[in-house]
């Protein structure tokens, strides 16, 4: 493929060699700068209506950004022709990669994904209301062979028996202390999530939102830390819809924003009622794992669950995506939800999460005003 996006700048570029010997052709000079390629959306209903429009810009060295869309070419990966113009339609579901060409300039890759039947959001009850409940993400690092892990399950069973906090946050079970067949809500998912976060490397862990701050299983350290990071509102809401779709949960996401950012959101599939022999146990209920996460949306990276890119949002404004997520062949869909995360950046560029909201496959949930 890079092999192809070489000669396809090579004969773009001899384009413009040939136009600059051709009198009768207006001459537009190649503008040197950072080039930068962006879609209207990352994805699109495949009914050949729905469509997506790309544009191509150049930031030079004075900062200055320079729409060169009409001076571009845009590719559809593997065809030997560019489109025909910026905008895309499909009648055919799947996955399409693009990139631009711009001079000898090529851009990165944009993925754009066509789906037939996309979940519905639910109506907005209150489009000039931007006041919402916030709820930090909590991540339990387990495992069923993990003998000391049954003190986690213990507090956070009884946190989540506490009114004055089950409110302030979602939880999610990260099975992978060790890994293999002896613990059936082990993933590769999880794997990766406790690689990133779990940076002391001992379980059983809790760590909070998308950061290394951990404590153990006493059940005052982990209020300490709820009561220390909760927030009176949330910087944005979220919106959802999810429905299952063959051997896939198909998951409509919209975020309205309280508070200017560049946000990213992700989408999590989680299953309950997992059984697998718990070491250590000393109740029948430690054998049943809820909260497990299987597969993580928006995962850039083994190391970087953050989530993928919603852009600057203004307040009060919205902005949304759709998530394909697949379910596999030993998980049981109709125990499973889905986990939306919205993350910001900090004044560092640094992303946690800022809000988080849980919705069951098949249903809805609209923004939780306060």
């Amino acid at each position: 493929m890079k092999v192809f996006k070489i000669l396809v700048s090579i004969v773009v570029a001899a384009g413009f060699l040939w136009a600059c010997d051709n009198p009768v052709e207006e001459v537009v000079p190649v503008i040197d700068g950072e080039l930068d390629f962006i879609a209207s959306a990352d994805q699109l209903r495949s009914d050949g209506v729905d469509e997506v429009t790309f544009k191509v810009t150049v930031t030079d060295a004075q900062g200055a950004v320079h729409d060169v869309t009409e001076h571009a070419e845009i590719y559809l990966n593997y065809e030997k022709s560019p489109l025909a113009s910026n905008v895309f339609t499909t009648a055919k579901e799947g996955e399409y990669v693009f990139y631009a060409v711009y001079g000898l300039k090529v851009s990165e890759d944009i993925l754009i994904t066509a789906i037939n039947d996309v979940p519905q959001l639910p109506a907005d009850p209150h489009e000039d209301n931007v006041s919402f409940t916030h709820r930090m993400l909590l991540v339990q690092h387990t495992g069923a062979t993990c003998s000391n892990c049954p003190r986690m399950m213990e507090s956070l069973r009884t946190l989540s028996q506490d009114e004055a906090y089950n409110g302030l946050y979602h939880h999610v079970a990260s099975h992978s202390y060790n890994g293999g067949e002896a613990d059936a809500a082990y993933s590769e998912a999880a794997r990766d999530l406790s690689m990133a976060y779990n940076l002391t490397g001992l379980y059983p862990m809790l760590t909070f939102n998308l950061t290394s701050v951990s404590v153990g299983t006493d059940l005052q350290e982990i209020k300490a830390q709820i009561d220390a990071l909760k927030k009176d509102k949330a910087d944005v809401g979220v919106s959802a819809a999810t429905s299952l779709s063959g051997d896939d949960i198909l998951v409509n996401v919209e975020i309205k924003a309280a508070k200017a950012n560049r946000y990213r959101v992700a989408a999590w599939l989680l299953e309950d009622g997992i059984y697998s022999l718990q070491s250590g146990m000393s109740e029948s209920w430690h054998n049943t794992h809820d909260n497990a996460i299987r597969y993580a949306a928006g995962k850039s990276s083994q190391l970087s669950f953050v989530g993928d890119k919603l852009g600057e949002v203004a307040a009060g404004e919205k902005a949304g995506k759709v998530f394909v997520l697949p379910v596999e062949d030993s998980w049981v869909a109709d125990n499973c939800e889905v986990l939306i995360l919205v993350t910001a950046a900090d004044e560092n560029g640094n992303y946690d999460v800022v809000n988080c909201a849980l919705c069951q496959i098949g249903e809805t949930v609209t923004y939780d005003y306060k």
